[in-house]
């Protein structure tokens, strides 16, 4: 297949899943509306602890945590779309069509991936916003930051990749997604500084990427620059990633073959 041929192919499907998702439009549309409650109820909630004396975050703990959540929806949607796409096809029954059509699986992943990249952006569109205007907290993002928060992004897609290889086998996993993203937000310092977690509990924060994005996005935003650790960990965790995800989908769909679990949901 060549180049043309490749792009052609994709664009169909990034257009169909599209169609997907407005389709179900009361929950298209309150997927737009759930960032907005969601960092109102945070913003709040630390322009409440500042009032009350703070805790010592650079910029206050309510530009502490808004940064955190809005970093956290951007690759939290990345994650979900890039390994919920096979689960979508098997549960409307195309999964085994597509998987036999010349083409790679790899295709229709990519597709819904990058339609969940737009849904990212208005997100965080809709935040800042909400943020500036009715919070007041000022969040000072620069080109390189809003490019760091895009490598972070992709850092993650690998590994939602690799769950999207699994689910070909055991189908309903969403109990999976619940489990990790609860210990991301607890290992990652989403809503607190990673520093006042146990010893222990930091070294498992320092071996997830997401931990290195918040890093960086915070500091590139209340000091202006982006720390050289958090910048090399992001490329470095997104080709691992990669190949986690794609040598994880091909022994999956190996598996699933040979076990006969592609036409059966």
């Amino acid at each position: 297949m060549d180049v043309k041929g490749f792009l052609k192919i994709l664009w169909a499907f990034v257009v169909r899943d599209w169609q997907r998702r407005w389709s179900y439009k009361l929950n298209f549309i309150a997927m737009l509306l759930y960032p907005i409650v969601w960092v109102s109820v945070f913003g709040v909630l630390g322009r409440t602890i500042d009032d009350a004396g703070g805790t010592g975050a650079p910029g206050g703990f309510s530009t502490f945590m808004v940064i955190g959540i809005i970093t956290w929806r951007f690759i939290r949607v990345g994650f979900f779309d890039s390994s919920l796409s096979i689960r979508w096809e098997q549960h409307i029954g195309t999964f085994k069509n597509i998987y036999m059509l010349p083409h790679h699986i790899m295709i229709p992943i990519s597709a819904t991936t990058l339609s969940g990249f737009t849904v990212s952006m208005v997100n965080f569109v809709e935040m800042w916003i909400v943020a500036e205007l009715v919070f007041g907290i000022s969040l000072n993002i620069t080109v390189p930051s809003f490019l760091f928060l895009v490598l972070a992004w992709l850092s993650i897609i690998g590994f939602g990749f690799a769950i999207a290889g699994i689910a070909i086998l055991y189908k309903e996993i969403q109990a999976v997604f619940t489990v990790i993203f609860f210990s991301f937000q607890f290992f990652c310092g989403v809503f607190y500084p990673v520093e006042v977690l146990p010893k222990s509990a930091q070294y498992i924060s320092r071996a997830i990427p997401i931990t290195y994005a918040l890093s960086g996005m915070r500091t590139s935003i209340s000091h202006g620059y982006i720390p050289r650790t958090d910048l090399l960990v992001m490329p470095i965790a997104g080709l691992i990633g990669l190949a986690v995800g794609l040598i994880t989908m091909h022994l999956c769909l190996k598996k699933a073959l040979k076990e006969g679990k592609l036409e059966r949901y």
